[in-house]
């Protein structure tokens, strides 16, 4: 339910600012942003270790629901295809 709440918002709120701008312009905590962004860009570089570009705060990620969360969310959502939008 909340994902259908943050993609309706992203979907009116169009193409305005980037990604980021958008989920912390909705209220999303700092931990749920940086969580988004680590998992964003774990995506995009496909990294399967540090060395490759894999982002992840192992502590963070078991601690701080909204961190998790977010990584989940960033790695589900971004991809090669609009690197600028992110």
């Amino acid at each position: 339910m909340k994902r259908f709440i943050i993609m309706t918002c992203l979907i009116l709120t169009g193409c305005t600012a980037t990604r980021h701008e958008q989920l912390s312009n909705l209220g999303c905590t700092r931990h749920y942003l940086d969580g988004y962004q680590d998992g964003c860009h774990s995506q995009r570089t496909n990294g399967q270790t540090y060395h490759d570009g894999y982002r992840q705060d192992p502590e963070r990620m078991y601690r701080k629901l909204r961190y998790a969360q977010g990584w989940n969310d960033g790695f589900e959502q971004c991809d090669d295809a609009d690197v600028s939008y992110y």
